[in-house]
């Protein structure tokens, strides 16, 4: 039985999302799919990580209808916005060839939406949003999908506590909320043994962290591949993003590791909101309303040992339910299977 031929595309393979594509391909039934990736526009430092897995990978293809033609594809699944994107859709489209559509932003694409035969999204919330927002359009399949998450990153290691607090996040205003920065001096004034570690700090965070005299207190970490050994040193996981999330891939790796998890809700108007579906309010963690609660519920679970062991292990129970890498290519591919049963309907 021939193997199912399948690409994924974005635009670059860099720090983002496009993690979910390498831990799909890593977890890809080989015996069933063939798996190739492509850099839409450019490459970046996931390139390797595909290279290492065997994975071939194309950089900045002249067309993306050639690339399809020339790997004899069946499986399109393209990684974007959801808005119009000239190029990431094949301008002809073979009538054998099924379209599968990651819709980060649950947006919609006017011009070439009906060449997708199914979108995804990577959360509930998204999903509703664009249901609201757009409806439902005849003939199109509409699933959640979350980002996977791969355990094998994060073997668990048991550690001191140490009263450690911090985030991860790429080195983009939008993803960062000004509020993980403004808690450190209530917290470091509550514990004065308290140590706070950050990963990817913008330039304007790093100005916001000096105006508040707490720059030469916390320690800062380049954006790295090496994610795991970063969340070993945390005890309580900090996040926010000024603009919400779509699904919140660090929240879910630090629920992976056993870590409570501080978020804050962003339910105004055009903003997502999906952290709150993935942190469970006291349950794996707190979801603040406000800004004014989000260092008092840091400074609990820093305090409260029994409370951030029993978020801890919550969070990791969900995580492991709801975001574990081969249940979720199991799912993955299960639906490219049924989407190739439609023949070419």
């Amino acid at each position: 039985m021939a193997k199912v031929r399948v690409l994924h595309c974005c635009n670059v393979l860099d720090l983002g999302g496009e993690k979910s594509i390498l831990v799909h391909a890593k977890y890809a039934d080989k015996s069933k799919f063939e798996v190739f990736v492509c850099g839409r526009v450019q490459g970046g430092r996931r390139v390797a990580e595909f290279q290492k897995q065997g994975i071939p990978v194309y950089i900045a293809p002249q067309s993306i209808d050639e690339l399809l033609k020339e790997l004899s594809i069946d499986i399109y699944h393209v990684w974007r916005s959801g808005d119009y994107e000239p190029g990431s859709l094949p301008r002809q489209k073979p009538k054998s060839l099924k379209i599968v559509e990651t819709n980060i932003f649950n947006a919609v694409d006017h011009g070439e939406n009906h060449l997708i035969n199914c979108h995804l999204f990577p959360s509930e919330f998204c999903k509703q949003k664009y249901l609201r927002t757009y409806g439902a359009f005849h003939g199109k399949r509409y699933e959640t999908l979350y980002h996977p998450i791969d355990f094998e990153e994060f073997p668990w290691q048991p550690k001191p506590f140490q009263a450690t607090f911090g985030r991860v996040s790429r080195s983009d205003d939008q993803k960062w909320h000004d509020i993980c920065v403004k808690i450190i001096p209530k917290v470091f004034q509550k514990i004065p043994e308290a140590q706070c570690l950050i990963m990817g700090a913008t330039e304007k965070k790093l100005a916001l962290m000096r105006s508040l005299g707490v720059l030469e207190r916390v320690q800062l970490c380049e954006n790295s591949l090496d994610v795991a050994s970063f969340y070993r040193r945390l005890d309580v996981f900090t996040h926010g993003s000024r603009v919400g999330e779509t699904f919140g891939c660090v929240i879910a790796e630090a629920m992976a590791n056993r870590l409570p998890v501080v978020t804050i809700s962003t339910p105004q108007r055009k903003k997502s909101n999906a952290q709150a579906e993935l942190v469970e309010h006291n349950v794996t963690g707190f979801v603040c309303r406000f800004t004014w609660q989000y260092a008092d519920a840091v400074i609990e679970l820093l305090e409260n040992h029994t409370l951030r062991e029993r978020f801890a292990e919550r969070g990791y129970e969900k995580a492991r339910d709801q975001f574990e890498a081969a249940q979720l290519t199991r799912k993955l591919e299960a639906l490219y299977t049924e989407l190739m049963d439609m023949g070419n309907a």
